[in-house]
């Protein structure tokens, strides 16, 4: 028994040193650039539907008469939106500059630019908390690609948010534009990097994300307004006022916009005062739902990755309450604005964001309130300063045990949920031949709207409706604004859809 018990301690004290944090750190790498391939794949198989035409009405082909009329397009289209839709003037830039505009083969671009949005915003931040926390670089890139795979393989409405140019772009490319303002103000207020540059492109995305989705944009707001109390009680500085001028300025001429008031006389909306104390409840209620075990086991690791930096924050974690409320009130102020609008949650592209939100809000709340328990644990002299030696020790001598633990649990959890993660489905999709069908079909509708002769356009349905790269089909009324906007953007009489009769 005592050679059994000497062999298995030699047996995982020589898995741990195999097994180090930078190997697996290079065997995720490995894992996130194999899971990129189908969902980046299919993309080449994507194309534009419904608003992509509305806002593409006078960008669309445009570039054929010279990049100057695309800007001339660009101010068409905000000028009919802003009056009558809508008034985030930036997000009907981008709406507009959708990437079909430069021709029919470069939507594919869509995937590949939101990708990129949240690889590099996302990055961009955790760098900045990496140098405030004085995490090693092994941990640091583990803890980015394992965030990654997360969000993009469980993101809750995949076509929104990675394959449809307007719905996807609309928050996903504004949501990683507030990550990246964060960062900024990470690197100038905490870590005392204070340049012109940084201050100029922080003021240009606060102007931007003013124009953009109104929960990235209020969200905004409220950190902004947060900060700057820190910064003058604490520091004494008042540079940051004007960004919050900015942020409140440019959220209420998107809010103000004619165009508002005749949208929201077509729907029904909620009272403030309701919409914000419902805002409260669905925090509560949607926390539960994104709560997965896969999650919890995710958010687990990266904690866990963590624990080495609490030695070098000797004199924070004094507020648990006041950083809890405060993390519960700014998840909640994303649910105001929809609520508000339209009484209720709205479409999963607004989801995307509150759900990448939530899983960052969680690991930060979650990190502050161990640093509190830890903090106190140190003071009262609970456990001696050298636990944390112990903890090494017992994981050391149990690391194989732990690992099939952590890998058994990872490859069960993943199993019973296979298809809900976007690389399989997307890779289901490419093996089945449904996108590659899917695509032929589209394009021989193009060569028909491209034929000058035809006025009057009539579709059968496509043969594949492939989820997730497929947002919407037009319908059989001719009269549609789906409908209307294509033949527009083709100059058709009509274009519709004509089932077989049964």
């Amino acid at each position: 028994m005592k050679k059994a018990k000497e062999l298995w301690k030699k047996l995982n004290n020589n898995f741990a040193e195999i097994l180090t944090v930078k190997k697996i750190t290079i065997i995720v790498l490995l894992i996130t650039i194999i899971l990129l391939i189908p969902l980046l794949g299919v993309s080449f198989y994507i194309h534009p539907s419904a608003d992509d035409f509305d806002y593409g009405v006078y960008t669309i082909g445009a570039i054929n008469k010279g990049i100057g009329n695309v800007f001339v397009g660009v101010g068409k289209t905000i000028h009919k939106f802003y009056n009558n839709w809508q008034g985030t003037y930036s997000a009907i830039t981008l709406f507009s500059l959708n990437p079909s505009i430069w021709g029919d083969n470069f939507y594919f671009l869509t995937t590949f630019i939101l990708v990129f949005c949240i690889l590099f915003s996302i990055y961009y931040l955790f760098k900045q908390l990496k140098k405030i926390l004085k995490l090693d670089n092994t941990s640091f890139h583990l803890i980015y690609l394992l965030f990654i795979i997360l969000i993009l393989e469980t993101i809750p409405d995949k076509t929104q948010g990675l394959y449809w140019w307007n719905g996807a772009c609309y928050y996903m490319v504004f949501f990683s534009f507030e990550l990246t303002l964060i960062a900024i103000l990470l690197k100038r207020y905490f870590l005392s990097m204070p340049t012109k540059l940084n201050y100029i492109i922080s003021c240009l995305l606060i102007i931007a994300i003013g124009g953009g989705n109104f929960i990235t944009a209020l969200q905004q707001i409220i950190i902004l307004i947060l900060l700057n109390i820190y910064l003058i009680i604490f520091k004494k500085d008042k540079s940051a006022i004007l960004m919050s001028a900015l942020s409140i300025i440019s959220f209420l001429i998107s809010a103000l916009a004619p165009g508002n008031s005749k949208r929201a006389a077509l729907v029904v909306g909620m009272p403030a005062t309701k919409a914000i104390l419902y805002s409260f409840k669905y925090s509560i209620l949607k926390s539960k739902e994104w709560m997965t075990p896969l999650n919890i086991v995710i958010i687990g690791i990266i904690i866990f990755l963590l624990l080495k930096t609490y030695k070098e924050r000797k004199d924070d974690f004094n507020h648990p309450l006041i950083v809890t409320i405060l993390i519960y009130c700014i998840l909640s102020a994303e649910f105001t604005p929809t609520l508000y609008a339209t009484s209720d949650l709205g479409a999963g592209r607004l989801w995307n964001i509150m759900y990448i939100s939530y899983l960052l809000l969680a690991i930060g709340l979650l990190y502050y309130l161990i640093g509190n328990i830890r903090k106190q644990i140190l003071s009262e002299k609970i456990l001696t300063k050298n636990y944390s030696q112990g903890i090494k020790i017992i994981l050391k001598r149990n690391s194989i045990l732990l690992t099939i633990l952590i890998v058994g649990f990872l490859s069960y959890t993943i199993y019973k949920h296979i298809y809900d993660y976007t690389s399989v489905s997307t890779y289901i999709i490419l093996k089945r031949g449904e996108a590659q069908i899917y695509d032929k079909e589209y394009k021989e509708r193009i060569k028909i709207l491209k034929n000058k002769n035809i006025k009057e356009v009539e579709f059968k349905p496509f043969t594949h409706y492939p989820y997730p790269i497929i947002f919407a089909e037009l319908e059989e009324d001719e009269t549609n604004w789906k409908n209307r906007s294509m033949a527009q953007v083709y100059n058709k009489k009509y274009v519709k859809i004509v089932k077989k009769e049964s």
